[in-house]
């Protein structure tokens, strides 16, 4: 009377098994992304985002589940962006602390590219200034020491200053406690006139 007793058909029972299966695989690779999003992989995200972009553009999808699963695939891709920025920062500042210079410009490098990435996907203004101060940091570290002589520390060509203190065996004698006190008196403890 009200519709209750119908039951789908064959073709629609399909299609919604169909669709179950397609929900199952973008659910599987949204974990999927979510590892290598914690892990900072960004080539990686943006591949497996693109594979999604296209698997919901299938008409059959809910809207309102391609929106939900659109906006949680950029949230990764921001989650990312914003770890290798600051892993490859890291990374930059412990390079500089090792005056390993090409690999501190390397990561110098890598961090602004994946910044801009993130700036992309909308990152918050405080952390562009937070990873502007790390490069800052890590630019400023390293290469400090010279190697050789400097215009500030120049070499030292004078001659090596021989050690003129007396020897340790020459210092006088301690009193010998085994005899018992004032037993031994030494020159300088005696009193004056004897």
């Amino acid at each position: 009377m009200f519709g209750f007793g119908k039951e789908k058909s064959a073709e629609e029972e399909a299609e919604q098994r169909q669709i179950d299966a397609m929900k199952v695989s973008i659910e599987s690779a949204l974990v999927q992304m979510k590892q290598q999003a914690q892990a900072g992989l960004t080539d990686r995200c943006e591949a497996g985002a693109k594979r999604l972009t296209e698997a919901l553009k299938n008409p059959k999808l809910p809207k309102d589940y391609a929106k939900q699963v659109r906006d949680g695939v950029d949230r990764l891709l921001l989650h990312a962006f914003m770890k290798a920025t600051a892993l490859a920062s890291k990374e930059a500042i412990d390079a500089g602390k090792a005056d390993d210079l090409e690999k501190r410009s390397a990561k110098i490098k890598e961090a602004r590219e994946k910044l801009s990435g993130a700036m992309k996907y909308k990152a918050p203004q405080d952390f562009k200034q937070q990873c502007e101060r790390m490069l800052e940091v890590a630019l400023m570290s390293g290469g400090v020491k010279a190697k050789g002589p400097t215009k500030a520390k120049p070499r030292d060509f004078a001659p090596k200053v021989e050690n003129r203190a007396k020897p340790v065996n020459t210092a006088p004698q301690a009193p010998d406690k085994a005899k018992g006190p004032g037993a031994q008196q030494h020159e300088y403890a005696k009193p004056v006139g004897s």
